[in-house]
């Protein structure tokens, strides 16, 4: 049998592959009727971990390996659960304004609430639909998706503008220089903020995490969080307070590593093409980060490293870790690098 032969039977069974998981997506959409219907959660983690084990010993059977059964499982999982979630419509439609609808987070608030049969509106120049902030006046939901410097002021306006009844979140990255505001008027309005952890190349919720930041309504934070509820990713609620603590190292202190990386690699005098070709796994692992964070907008990075109240013991930790993991190398003794390393490995097995 020839190679075009053997490519060809190997085209045939992916065809058959796509067939396959289409008719395991549709199942699992009927699935989702169900669970929809008799107001079941639409993940089940005890049940995904089953079906992983599941595919992990049927693929023993035939020679594959643990690691690409588990994969794929989790891969068909995710769109099964992404699928099921679209099949959630609200039980009571909003007049939803986005300001600031036409950027990629705001598009993609829109976008999931529009799935979900809400009346959307985007509010933002760049649409051109005549639209102004004064129209949130007749606004169930408005929300807030502006760089994290005209945050306070949006909603300062928007205090004088929408109606006590209204929800009002902003979805900015921080929250420092908005806290006050929020604290305000959360005591004579339905206010809260909120944080999706991902980006909008995000297709779904699944595996995602999302902070709702109470400001002092309880009843924002429970609407605000049944927009995302049940739709495959993880909802943490904190006082708005906490918020920019917790992203001082979940987003600065990772953007400033992998700049810091790259800086690195650029100032080195190697060409990126050339280092590639001696590339290790750990330095291929992290390339994909790297690059993305190389390629985001940097006006928006520099306002999470600037504008979060809690930046200067994040730098502190992160020079004086650097200082010490450089004395530690140079140290003819490796007990503090021994130190330093196994410090790392209980922090993570915690």
């Amino acid at each position: 049998m020839d190679l075009d032969t053997l490519r060809e039977e190997i085209r045939q069974k992916d065809l058959e592959i796509a067939r396959l998981i289409s008719e395991r997506t549709e199942l699992t959409k009927k699935v989702g009727d169900y669970k929809v219907a008799n107001g079941i959660p639409i993940r089940n983690k005890e049940v995904e971990s089953k079906v992983i084990g599941r595919y992990v010993e049927l693929g023993s059977g035939y020679g594959l390996s643990p690691m690409t059964m588990s994969i794929v499982a989790s891969a068909l999982i995710k769109e099964a659960v992404s699928q099921e979630s679209r099949l959630i419509r609200a039980d009571d439609p909003k007049k939803v304004a986005i300001i600031g609808g036409a950027g990629k987070m705001g598009k993609w608030m829109s976008d999931m609430l529009s799935s979900a049969g809400h009346e959307v509106s985007v509010i933002d120049p760049a649409v051109k639909n005549g639209l102004t902030i004064k129209d949130c006046s007749s606004s169930d939901i408005v929300i807030v998706s502006v760089p994290i410097h005209a945050v306070n002021d949006t909603l300062v306006q928007l205090d004088d503008i929408c109606r006590k009844d209204t929800l009002i979140f902003d979805i900015s990255s921080l929250k420092t220089s908005a806290v006050g505001t929020l604290r305000k008027m959360a005591k004579t309005r339905k206010v809260c903020s909120v944080h999706p952890m991902f980006g909008p190349s995000a297709e779904s919720l699944y595996d995602r995490n999302v902070i709702v930041c109470d400001c002092g309504n309880p009843q924002a934070v429970e609407e605000a969080k049944a927009l995302f509820d049940d739709r495959g990713g993880d909802i943490r609620i904190m006082e708005v307070e906490e918020h920019d603590s917790y992203m001082s190292y979940v987003l600065g202190l990772t953007h400033a590593v992998n700049i810091a990386l790259f800086t690195v690699l650029q100032r080195s005098g190697y060409d990126f093409a050339d280092l590639l070709t001696v590339s290790s796994t750990t330095f291929s692992k992290g390339l994909d980060t790297n690059m993305s964070v190389a390629s985001e907008d940097p006006r928006l990075y520099y306002e999470i490293q600037h504008m979060n109240g809690y930046r200067e013991k994040m730098w502190s930790l992160f020079s004086g870790a650097v200082e010490d993991l450089k004395k530690a190398s140079l140290d003819d003794d490796p007990s503090d690098f021994i130190r330093i390393m196994d410090a790392g490995k209980r922090y993570f097995q915690r």
